[in-house]
């Protein structure tokens, strides 16, 4: 007595959800170019493969179900022509139709196995750099984060389909896209509800057949069909000059009519007014916009991938925004550079920090904005980062070596993410009192002052030995300097080592002493900025001194 097939069975014959699927290719945030996954599984086996082809070949292509080209085709040879005298003619793709393949499989040779090379060219225009763990390539986006755009493995490659349709757009060519399933049920003998079918289909965009029969006396069905994906209009491959066409603007906030509402403007830059006469109704280029300070908390939060300085922010080598960030309240921005300078996604970041502005820019970027004069910055954070700086320098030229030691590779961001509170959450309270502790008191060069000055008693810390090198030395702030020095030693104790008890709220009113947290950072800053630039002046009378003149211990400490 034969056998039925059960429902799931009959579809996987029937070619029904291989055909919902075929309808589907390219319409996803992926598109398959090529699987051989499943090309020798039973019992069905599946290729797919694809090309770019000018429009010109959708009648030829259209023509029969059969593949067009095949795994494996595309690369470079010649073709030659017989006539009078033969001539043969260089083709890069293998063929003088036009298509071009984004997937190459080759051949195995000798002990080297075959591979999938993908399009350099594609690579090129998008700026994709591959992942050596993966071999996929991945796009660096605006922001700085990163985005797989092809998945490559050995036997399947699979792209976002936003950056094809991209590509065809700039190409003007056609994605043809093929697949080939066979499914032969062998060991399955006559099956009483399975008839035979053969259908045969074309439409405008797609060609293919689906046959369900017996084959050998084993059920077996085959399906083949291809279709294209049309290029888009140029203008949409959203590249070089086409993308300035596309990019969009935001609107911000500039002032205030009498009645308190928030005037805006677009940031684009050529709508707005400059000092040559262009759009003279409109804005300024120039024309301030003000944000709050926790803007930047974005930044400051990843130092791999962004740099915030006194008067700039940047991400790597993909932007540079001058900003003004020398005001104690906010951070104030050109409005014709936000628009010229920020990315798309970076302008919609800063949109939602926009205040409407209650004074004007800081004097010291006035001054080097509008009269080109070099001021020192004003901000204790600013003016903390170049004492830290200039005395390691002046340690390392006077004494060989420098007062604090480099950090490691995990601690070279401290110094950078180093700044006043950018509001006055605990997190950033803590953060900056970690990172003074650390700057300050972790990092001292220990092994390098224990050599100027000598052993010390057992179990002596950092503070006691800078303590001990600072009495050789003759210095007459010591007393004040260790008691700073201590006192943010404490509070990293207290406020960020461990959790707080029950006397942590009278403790910190203790030290903020009506302060916000900010206000007390920010005196931090300038107490300590002060301490270091008295160092720098240290390091250099010290090296100035007759080593013979003075007593033995205090000659020991500067050599």
């Amino acid at each position: 007595m034969a056998q039925e097939f059960s429902d799931e069975e009959i579809a996987r014959l029937d070619g029904q959800r291989l055909w919902e699927d075929f309808s589907r290719a390219g319409q996803g945030p992926w598109t398959v170019l090529y699987n051989s996954e499943d090309i020798h599984k039973r019992p069905s086996s599946t290729a797919v493969y694809s090309v770019l082809a000018p429009p010109a070949l959708r009648s030829k292509f259209l023509r029969e179900t059969n593949w067009d080209v095949h795994i494996g085709h595309g690369q470079p040879g010649t073709l030659t022509s017989f006539g009078d005298s033969p001539a043969s003619t260089y083709v890069p793709f293998g063929n003088d139709e036009g298509w071009e393949p984004l997937v190459i499989v080759t051949d195995a040779a000798g002990s080297r196995e075959g591979e999938v090379l993908f399009s350099q060219e594609f690579r090129l225009v998008f700026e994709l750099f591959e992942d050596q763990g993966t071999g996929n390539l991945v796009d660096v986006l605006d922001d700085g984060t990163e985005s797989v755009v092809v998945q490559i493995s050995r036997d399947k490659v699979v792209v976002r389909s936003s950056y094809l349709a991209r590509f065809r757009a700039l190409k003007q060519m056609d994605l043809w896209l093929y697949t080939d399933t066979h499914t032969h049920l062998q060991g399955v003998g006559p099956v009483d509800n399975l008839e035979d079918f053969h259908e045969d289909w074309k439409t405008e965009e797609s060609i293919g057949s689906n046959r369900v029969g017996t084959l050998l006396g084993y059920p077996s069905a085959t399906f083949t069909a291809k279709t294209f994906l049309s290029p888009p209009p140029i203008e949409r491959c959203n590249l070089w000059d086409y993308e300035d066409r596309l990019q969009t603007y935001e609107d911000f906030i500039i002032g205030e009519d009498e009645f308190g509402r928030p005037i805006s403007f677009t940031c684009e830059e050529g709508k707005l007014a400059n000092y040559f006469g262009k759009n003279p109704d409109a804005p300024h280029y120039l024309t301030p916009v003000f944000f709050r300070s926790d803007v930047l908390q974005k930044y400051y939060n990843n130092t791999e991938l962004y740099v915030v300085s006194e008067g700039s922010v940047s991400c790597k080598a993909l932007w540079h925004l001058r900003l003004d960030n020398d005001h104690s309240e906010y951070v104030a921005v050109f409005l014709g550079d936000l628009g010229r300078d920020l990315p798309a996604s970076e302008r919609q970041y800063w949109k939602g920090f926009n205040i409407v502005p209650t004074g004007s820019m800081s004097e010291t970027y006035f001054r080097r904005s509008y009269l080109g004069q070099w001021v020192d910055a004003e901000q204790p954070d600013h003016r903390f980062k170049h004492a830290y700086t200039r005395l390691q320098s002046s340690w390392r030229h006077d004494h060989g070596w420098t007062l604090y030691r480099e950090p490691h590779d995990a601690d070279q961001s401290h110094l950078a993410r180093l700044h006043v509170p950018l509001n006055e959450t605990q997190t950033e309270f803590e953060d900056q009192l970690l990172t003074l502790a650390k700057l300050l008191v972790d990092f001292l060069n220990e092994k390098a002052i224990v050599r100027a000055i000598g052993p010390g008693p057992e179990n002596e810390r950092g503070i006691g030995k800078l303590q001990r090198f600072l009495v050789q030395a003759g210095y007459d702030r010591t007393e004040d300097d260790i008691s700073l020095l201590r006192l943010i030693q404490e509070l990293r104790s207290k406020v960020t080592a461990h959790s707080k008890g029950s006397g942590y709220d009278a403790y910190i009113a203790s030290k903020l002493e009506r302060n916000t947290k900010r206000e007390f950072v920010r005196e931090l800053h300038q107490r300590t900025t002060e301490m270091l630039m008295r160092w720098t002046e240290l390091s250099s009378s010290v090296a100035a001194l007759d080593s013979e003149q003075r007593p033995p211990e205090q000659a020991h400490a500067i050599k």
